[in-house]
């Protein structure tokens, strides 16, 4: 078989929300196949089983990392998790993609890194939107110095996440809680990418606005790059502004749909009711079943959830549902992007594909994880301190 039609059996660890996003693009993939799943909820088990029926269960991570006919394990499983289970993967010399954040501290992102190196295999960090169409666009742009110097970049969105159903995992700032752990590494992934990669310094907060949800629902921080490129973040979880209305133009809020989440949360018939609703979330569940004949069409996802414009020299770029629009010195025009009908999942993929088969370097490996981690560390200690953190993990964009 040559190099080019070798087909990497994927081992999935933990079948919850990830999973589903990244299951279908596996299966899509010729290059991949679903070779075998681990859960510890047997009901989960079985319906992934169902769906895949040559493919092997496991209710333990261990056996499936053991598997000869696993190639990359996948890992899917709360972030307090990832550390454990990518030793289990990486010492069986198994290929690692985890998805974001890598870890919830820095000594175990180092262990990920030097464990993946001695065993002589890839990890990578499934920070999937960085791969999207308008996101490598822009790091184009910037690269070439097609319109100058890339100056600042803006990006802010307004959601729901903090009333949707959670997890105790995600209720539990120990644990790696909150929107800033949970949705921070997407938004913070792919402004480093876009504009290089070398964080110098932040100035950010953080906060708990609802005593009711005792993670934070919020963030918001300044960016300043090694190159003197500046970048705002803001988040906002707290389901009252949509930041959709900014970017999608068919995109309007109903009044009688204005705070679903919260009103839903309200309404809850018991305490247990969103353990129930968070759980029938995950994979094959009563709450995923109308999204899943869309999983593998193009998810603007985070891409189109609020605003997003990058200023150079000659002009302002921001995204669009059809790709980028260009505000020039002298012209306004659209750049055509994502009419493939690919998205990030599929660059992500692809590239750790190329990595394993045809040598070549791995974007979003463990060391860029770890500099996007080390970016939420910073944030949590710039809010308590309330002064500027310097940063010391960075490295530049892999283009």
């Amino acid at each position: 078989m040559a190099a080019s039609d070798r087909v990497l059996g994927v081992g999935v660890i933990g079948l919850g929300g990830a999973s589903l996003a990244m299951i279908p693009k596996f299966v899509q993939n010729p290059n991949f196949c679903i070779a075998a799943a681990a859960d510890i909820d047997a009901e989960i088990n079985a319906r992934f089983r169902k769906d895949f029926p040559d493919a092997v269960s496991y209710d333990d991570a261990a056996r499936l990392c053991a598997s000869r006919n696993v190639d990359i394990v996948y890992i899917a499983t709360p972030n307090r998790f990832h550390a454990e289970h990518a030793a289990m993967a990486l010492e069986n010399k198994k290929h690692v993609l985890i998805e974001k954040p890598m870890t919830i501290d820095i000594a175990g992102a180092e262990q990920m890194i030097a464990t993946a190196k001695r065993n002589g295999v890839l990890l990578g960090v499934n920070v999937k939107h960085s791969f999207e169409p308008r996101v490598l666009r822009l790091r184009e742009m910037t690269r070439t110095g097609e319109l100058g110097r890339l100056r600042m970049i803006n990006s802010w969105r307004f959601v729901d996440w903090l009333y949707r159903p959670r997890t105790a995992e995600e209720l539990t700032p120990e644990f790696g809680g909150g929107i800033l752990w949970r949705q921070g590494a997407h938004h913070f992934d792919f402004i480093r990418t876009i504009a290089g990669g070398m964080v110098r310094s932040l100035r950010g907060t953080v906060d708990v606005w609802d005593p009711n949800r005792r993670v934070p629902g919020c963030y918001a921080a300044y960016f300043d790059f090694e190159d003197g490129t500046v970048a705002t973040a803001i988040n906002s979880g707290y389901d009252h502004f949509d930041s959709r209305e900014f970017v999608q133009r068919e995109f309007s809020v109903n009044p009688a749909n204005h705070a679903k989440a919260r009103r839903e949360l309200r309404a809850a018939p018991d305490v247990d009711w969103e353990a129930r609703a968070a759980r029938e979330e995950r994979y094959g569940g009563a709450r995923t079943r109308s999204n899943e004949r869309q999983s593998v069409q193009p998810s603007l996802g985070w891409i189109m959830g609020g605003p997003l414009i990058a200023s150079f020299d000659k002009g302002d770029v921001r995204m669009t549902p059809g790709g980028l629009t260009v505000y020039g010195d002298d012209e306004l025009h659209e750049i055509k992007l994502g009419v493939k009908g690919e998205d990030g999942r599929d660059g992500r993929i692809n590239t750790f594909y190329d990595s394993i088969v045809r040598g070549r370097p791995l974007p979003a490996d463990g060391a860029w994880g770890m500099a996007t981690l080390e970016v939420i560390l910073a944030i949590e200690e710039s809010a308590r301190t309330r002064k500027e953190a310097l940063l010391q993990h960075q490295i530049p964009t892999i283009d």
